[in-house]
């Protein structure tokens, strides 16, 4: 029983690696394309510049990084003793597979379906993070988050309202979810 409690443990840091990876995978080609600029573009907007075969590697990245994300979720799942009809639980799979179909939807080809992915993931991250840190039974931390969702929704709002929303923008929120990720499995997930 230890043993397999050894493994899974393993998974609950996933969340976070997953950001750092995809992060620095998407900056290694992104400086390695000539006319590609993180302050001129999205993340996703790397794919009008990609070929073929560098086109699949970037979507793959979405793939992994929803992989490692959905083996996280399992993790709390488990430590939390949640089932998949909970709203902590849907709310965190959405968020985790809709980020996952990123992937199958890549803005060069299928820009609006794209855009309504990117929304969805979006809001659902946001209520997972609210729902979660409900789990954790700390008003301080209850409250940390609600700060935190308000701060992510205000300065995704002012990169549009300025339309500077770019690879800047998206890792600037990446940042602050990678924030609460850390204080989140180091807390509360023990």
């Amino acid at each position: 029983m230890e043993e397999s409690k050894n493994r899974l443990t393993i998974f609950k840091y996933n969340a976070i690696l997953s950001i750092l990876f995809f992060l620095s995978s998407t900056f290694y080609m992104g400086v390695q394309i000539k006319n590609y600029n993180f302050s001129d573009y999205t993340i996703s907007q790397l794919s009008y510049f990609l070929n073929r075969d560098q086109l699949s590697v970037f979507n793959f990245l979405f793939f992994i990084k929803s992989f490692l994300d959905l083996s996280f979720a399992y993790y709390v799942f488990k430590f939390y003793n949640l089932r998949l009809k909970t709203l902590p639980a849907l709310t965190l799979l959405i968020a985790i597979l809709s980020f996952g179909l990123l992937g199958f939807f890549p803005t060069n080809q299928f820009f609006l379906i794209h855009l309504t992915i990117f929304v969805v993931t979006f809001f659902s991250w946001i209520f997972s993070q609210y729902t979660l840190s409900k789990l954790t039974n700390d008003e301080n931390f209850v409250h940390f988050s609600k700060i935190l969702i308000l701060v992510e929704f205000i300065t995704a709002n002012i990169f549009l309202f300025f339309n500077y929303f770019n690879a800047i923008s998206e890792t600037v929120f990446c940042l602050l979810i990678f924030v609460w990720l850390t204080i989140f499995i180091g807390r509360y997930l023990k």
